[in-house]
């Protein structure tokens, strides 16, 4: 099966390929979706490494002893509750399952 697809560049027709022999603009609809969902990972992950740390991650990082210690139990006790809500679920769902 043929497939003639004129470029929305620079309108020349193109027979069976994936970029314009003119111009070299991409022609497949899956292959500029795809660069596009690229483009927009990069973009999402250069705004979340941008991002400036939290308030505990700053007290954990704080240059004064006694904010620091504050900050690790705020941590540790986030993960405590963390852990804890994440076991009650498996076992609400283990229970569930049979």
């Amino acid at each position: 099966m043929t497939k003639i697809i004129q470029c929305f560049n620079c309108g020349v027709y193109n027979k069976n390929r994936d970029l314009c022999k003119d111009c070299g603009a991409i022609l497949s609809h899956k292959k500029r979706r795809e660069e596009r969902l690229k483009e927009a990972q990069k973009k999402r992950i250069e705004k979340v490494k941008n991002q400036p740390p939290g308030f505990v991650e700053n007290l954990r990082r704080h240059p004064f002893f006694i904010y620091r210690a504050v900050g690790w139990i705020l941590y540790s006790s986030f993960m405590v509750v963390g852990a804890i809500g994440a076991f009650i679920a498996w076992l609400v769902f283990a229970i569930a399952a049979g």
